[in-house]
């Protein structure tokens, strides 16, 4: 059963969740084509080729850090903020789920013992700049 939850601030979406998403037999992109990561899932039978090819260099303006993150096993609750560190959504993802952060921020809670494969832009600043951590309560 496919399963795609935005959690949203007005019309502008922070995270996306996908729960047993479906390639429809091809390629099949997720995101808005205007996001500045974007996420897909293809299916291709035996003996199917990908033409050697390079993507062109390009320069761009990217004013935001996403994060992807592949629920390989086990399960994590992942809670989802706003700029100001309201919660916008609570969601639990599962072995074959991903999902992809676009803004805000987020946390993530290690529910099931778990394997997960995470993604997200370069380069890396180092610890001094990685993290801008919720103030204390």
């Amino acid at each position: 059963m496919e399963n795609i939850v935005s959690i949203e601030k007005g019309d502008v979406a922070y995270a996306l969740f996908f729960r047993g998403v479906d390639a429809q037999g091809g390629a099949r992109f997720l995101t808005d084509p205007k996001e500045e990561f974007q996420a897909g899932v293809m299916e291709r039978p035996t003996g199917y080729v990908v033409q050697p090819h390079a993507h062109p260099r390009g320069e761009r303006t990217v004013m935001g850090f996403s994060e992807f993150l592949y629920i390989e096993k086990g399960a994590i609750r992942v809670t989802v903020y706003d700029e100001e560190w309201n919660i916008l959504g609570v969601e639990v993802l599962k072995a074959n789920d991903f999902l992809l952060f676009h803004r805000g921020g987020h946390s993530v809670e290690v529910i099931e013992e778990c394997r997960m494969v995470e993604v997200k832009q370069g380069p890396y600043l180092g610890n001094a700049t990685r993290k801008n951590f919720r103030p204390p309560l």
